[in-house]
């Protein structure tokens, strides 16, 4: 306890004058968009989080922050959205990279231990069954809890790999989107006019990825480089669009998609120009693919069953060559199923297996060519509904990895929410969540919202 207070006390005398220039920011982008509008409410948040490690005790997260959603409704067919957030993290922890991200989308303050980034920022015309977006925001096209099948329009944060509180953490861009329905088919269009791709962890912070599957076959623990993205802008070379058509099926949905932009995940590759006795410099390159896709949920009584199927024809990826960092494209098939079951005595089950094949033909891949994961959880609410237990399972089935994640959150009152759970990860060092094993964890978090 006396490590937390000192930690604590350390980060915010740091980080004080940042802060006061944050809190200021964000009252003044709230208060310029309020004027004129009818009717504005606004939810704020403040977060605390932090974990020790299961192995030796050690504090090693610690990161606090502040949010704001703000909606105004500027008329009967006319509103809009503001969401902002401010966050504080020491240097072992790290706020994620921000090299991918496009001019536009980039910090309004960004320090050392400080950030305060615009999460949201659009407005909206709603009229009936159709609506125009026009500003900072996501497109999620998929069905499955969690699992990227079709859900990959956006790009995402991985920063905290994937021990987010929203998963996938989706990273907003500017563009538009239409919706409307015609008869029973409801069509969906979305251009995102913005190059920012996913957020990665920052090297040397707990979640920087050093399995050789993502890192182009590089050992990165024990070869010295350097690592640097490309220019991302606003432009059309960069940008993402498509379109998804749903009508109902049966007592279900089903939707058919199509979309072309920036990869989820980079391609690694040499800068041209190297510098005699320094370490290499590699080059994370978001390059672009075309993803077709197709949807269907069902509610049958208690139990809604999902499924999910998308194919890449042009899927970029790192193999093994006669030099470092060598890339082909290929093809990429994936496919998802998932059911939720409100089983007996109050309890809620989902279940959720994927397969991701990629085409090998020729080439020499840096992982199996078939992953197989399987998500499991389950939860129940106690103690008159205000303490809920859940725990998860998610691994992959042909590598033997995973991480198992029982948690408890207990609503101390409607406004304060107190959080704590174990994240145990098992596997080898240079799979997916075995390379992470080192960083197992007992965490607790505690959120304010009024």
């Amino acid at each position: 306890m006396t490590m937390l207070v000192s930690m604590l006390t350390k980060t915010t005398t740091k980080n004080i004058k940042p802060a006061i220039l944050v809190i200021l920011t964000l009252y003044l982008s709230l208060s310029s968009l309020a004027y004129g509008a009818s009717n504005v409410s606004t939810i704020w948040s403040i977060d605390y989080r932090f974990s020790t490690n299961l192995h030796n005790s050690d504090l090693e997260f610690s990161r606090f922050s502040i949010a704001s959603e703000t909606r105004f409704s500027l008329s009967r067919n006319w509103s809009a959205q503001l969401e902002a957030r401010a966050e504080f993290a020491d240097d072992d922890v790290g706020l994620g990279t921000i090299n991918g991200y496009s001019s536009l989308s980039r910090p309004l303050v960004d320090k050392k231990h400080t950030r305060l980034e615009l999460d949201r920022a659009f407005i909206q015309w709603r009229k009936r069954a159709h609506s125009f977006t026009l500003g900072k925001q996501v497109t999620p096209w998929g069905v499955l809890d969690g699992v990227q099948i079709t859900d990959r329009f956006d790009p995402v944060r991985r920063r905290d790999f994937i021990f987010t509180d929203v998963r996938p953490e989706r990273i907003a861009r500017w563009g538009a989107r239409w919706r409307n329905k015609i008869g029973n088919f409801k069509l969906d269009t979305s251009f995102a006019l913005d190059g920012t791709i996913t957020q990665q962890a920052e090297p040397g912070t707990l979640f920087f990825t050093t399995s050789t599957r993502f890192t182009g076959g590089v050992d990165v623990t024990n070869t010295p480089v350097n690592i640097s993205s490309q220019n991302r802008n606003n432009s059309l070379a960069q940008s993402t669009f498509g379109a998804r058509v749903s009508h109902p099926l049966s007592e279900g949905d089903i939707s058919f998609l199509m979309f072309r932009g920036p990869d989820t995940d980079p391609i690694l590759s040499l800068t041209t120009h190297q510098s005699i006795n320094e370490p290499n410099t590699v080059e994370l390159n978001y390059q672009r693919r075309t993803l077709y896709g197709a949807t269907y949920d069902v509610t049958i009584g208690e139990t809604v069953l999902r499924a999910e199927l998308a194919y890449i024809p042009d899927q970029p990826i790192n193999i093994i060559g006669d030099t470092p960092l060598q890339s082909a494209d290929t093809r990429r098939l994936l496919a998802g199923f998932g059911i939720d079951w409100s089983a007996p005595a109050q309890w809620f089950v989902n279940a959720q297996l994927a397969i991701d094949y990629i085409d090998a033909g020729e080439l020499n891949l840096l992982r199996p060519d078939t992953d197989t994961i399987l998500t499991l959880r389950a939860q129940r609410l106690f103690v008159n509904g205000r303490l809920l237990f859940k725990a998860e399972l998610l691994g992959t089935l042909n590598q033997r990895d995973g991480v198992l994640r029982p948690e408890l959150v207990y609503e101390y009152t409607d406004k304060l929410k107190l959080r704590s759970g174990i994240d145990w990860l098992f596997g080898d060092k240079n799979s997916q969540f075995g390379q992470f094993k080192d960083n197992s964890r007992l965490w607790f978090a505690a959120t304010y919202t009024f």
